[in-house]
């Protein structure tokens, strides 16, 4: 029992030595709390572009204060010695994320589109996504006469040191419509998760150190938990600043090219009495033409049925008819059979 309440004693001051490093390293740093043992909320709120958002919290298991270790076996630590060695590599004053959106139109879309691919290529930059349309209708019929108006979309990515030479190279392939152009100092994110992340590699030494001298498989698989806790907010971390980093290195550029045509107004014509009635005329006889045009398919297109109830109403009559004269035929029998029973009675 003795032994006990010792190492969850060393275990309490090894985690609020590290409470006081993290709150020397950096003042914007989350806050991080320690009780009954080892306990740790921390939260990453998603932050403008989606890069991560991670929330976490766990607590050691009550084993720790159960079974019997020595003091002797929880290693020592010197917080600014570690905060020292952990320091990651210097910081740049200004980390600047540059970001344009641009709309060009042009009379001569293939030359200006090869123009931006030119400019591409001269300034080391690459395509994330693009789309192009013809302007088209999307039916499966082809036709010369349609107007299409072709445009085409791409976010790129420009080293940050030619950013302003491409974009000016890209407003010049045609009329500049619209440019909307925005910085954004990524210094304070970075030094913020450069101080946080100097922690949690701290944090991870001294795991990785009180693990290897644990003995009981039960207590090593409690700091492997945390560990591995550790271990994954470490590689969020450090994606974010690449991330970053990658950003301050590439700018981005929100191209736009539209196909625009020259305008050409047709002179005012004004059509004499002559010329409207001929055309009136001309019109008429279109339209009559038109008519007889669908009389005609209307009465091809109905020929077979027409064909088909006339066999019919052929057969009809013919069957109406032939009961007709049976009837009759049978009526006139009758008759000249009451006729001949009369007179044998008047004989």
């Amino acid at each position: 029992m003795k032994k006990s309440l010792i190492l969850s004693s060393a275990l309490c001051m090894l985690l609020l030595t590290a409470c006081g490093s993290s709150q020397a390293a950096s003042d914007t740093a989350p806050a991080i709390g320690y009780a009954n043992g080892i306990s740790e909320s921390r939260s990453y709120s998603e932050d403008t572009n989606g890069y991560y958002s991670d929330d976490y919290s766990y607590a050691s298991d009550e084993a720790y204060a159960s079974e019997d270790y020595d003091s002797a076996d929880v290693p020592s630590y010197d917080a600014a010695a570690s905060d020292s060695t952990a320091e990651p590599n210097a910081v740049s004053k200004e980390m600047l994320v540059y970001s344009c959106t641009m709309s060009v139109d042009t009379l001569n879309f293939e030359t200006s589109l090869s123009g931006f691919r030119n400019a591409l290529d001269t300034y080391g930059g690459f395509v994330e996504q693009e789309n192009f349309s013809d302007g088209g209708s999307e039916g499966r019929w082809y036709s010369s006469s349609e107007e299409k108006w072709k445009s085409y979309t791409a976010t790129v990515r420009i080293p940050s040191k030619d950013y302003d030479n491409f974009c000016n190279a890209a407003g010049g392939l045609g009329d500049l419509r619209s440019k909307n152009a925005s910085v954004t100092n990524m210094s304070q994110e970075y030094s913020d998760l450069s101080t946080t992340l100097a922690i949690y590699e701290a944090k991870e030494a001294r795991y990785l150190a009180l693990l290897a001298d644990i003995t009981e498989d039960e207590y090593a698989i409690a700091v492997e938990k945390e560990l591995t806790d550790i271990q994954i907010q470490i590689a969020n971390l450090k994606t974010r600043m690449n991330t970053i980093e990658t950003d301050v290195a590439y700018s981005y550029v929100y191209f736009t090219l539209n196909e625009v045509k020259e305008y050409k107004a047709e002179p005012v014509k004004t059509d004499t009495f002559a010329e409207r009635l001929s055309s009136t005329l001309s019109s008429a006889g279109e339209g009559f033409l038109s008519f007889l045009e669908w009389l005609l398919f209307v009465i091809i297109y109905l020929a077979p049925y027409l064909v088909f109830l006339g066999i019919v109403a052929a057969v009809v009559i013919f069957i109406a008819k032939s009961v007709k004269k049976h009837k009759i035929a049978k009526a006139e029998k009758n008759a000249a059979k009451a006729d001949e029973a009369a007179q044998s009675e008047e004989k």
